[in-house]
């Protein structure tokens, strides 16, 4: 297969201040769901990726910690087109500003993802 016939993946941005949970879910979201990954841990790095990459996707964990929330990230990608997924320990009823967008709970799966973004998983 050439270069130029290789389909293109689509591209997420990933947003997680968990360094740990960020690597498991990163590799599943490439290797399950055939995205193409950019991982931020914080806002400033997450703004930067956004200001070099165009993305179709975006997974953000709500509460970044130092006090940083990604909902102001989230309603800027999303006037962009972007489709926004959010991530949180917190259930639908305790966040009312992102009543919205989708929501995953914490801890959740790679299939709750694909559901959330409509997406199936990819072909091996």
């Amino acid at each position: 297969m050439t270069q130029s016939s290789t389909p293109l993946r689509p591209k997420i941005l990933y947003v997680e201040d968990e360094v740990i949970v960020a690597l498991d879910v990163s590799d599943g979201l490439e290797n399950d769901l055939g995205f193409d990954v950019q991982v931020a841990h914080n806002l400033t790095t997450a703004r930067a990726k956004c200001a070099a990459h165009e993305f179709d996707y975006a997974l953000l964990d709500l509460n970044l910690g130092n006090g940083e929330r990604s909902i102001d990230l989230g309603l800027e990608l999303a006037e962009k087109g972007i489709k926004v997924v959010f991530a949180s320990g917190y259930n639908r009823d305790e966040i009312a500003e992102i009543s919205e967008f989708q929501l995953v709970e914490k801890p959740f799966q790679i299939a709750d993802i694909a559901a959330a973004f409509g997406v199936e998983p990819a072909k091996a």
